[in-house]
């Protein structure tokens, strides 16, 4: 017999504190792609244009992801939840 039994998920939750790793692999990633894309926007052919778009979709979606990051930040510390348990 199956029981509805709830358990902490502590793996689940997103740990703010340390951000600042992701955050800089992010910029990191960012202007790896951006030197990228620099270099295949040059030549018009057919194969280019698919990269650029790729690359320019892979750009945003990481952009995305480090606005994500500073927005729940700004979220948790305006409710008072970036302060670590005691």
């Amino acid at each position: 017999m199956l029981r509805n039994v709830r358990r902490p998920r502590a793996h689940l939750k997103p740990n703010y504190q340390d951000s600042h790793a992701v955050r800089d692999k992010l910029m990191q990633e960012i202007s790896d792609l951006q030197a990228q894309l620099g270099r295949v926007e040059g030549s018009p052919n057919p194969e280019n244009l698919a990269r650029v778009q790729t690359f320019k979709e892979m750009i945003y979606s990481r952009s995305e992801m480090l606005h994500n990051i500073d927005r729940q930040q700004d979220e948790r510390s305006r409710f008072g939840l970036d302060k670590p348990f005691n």
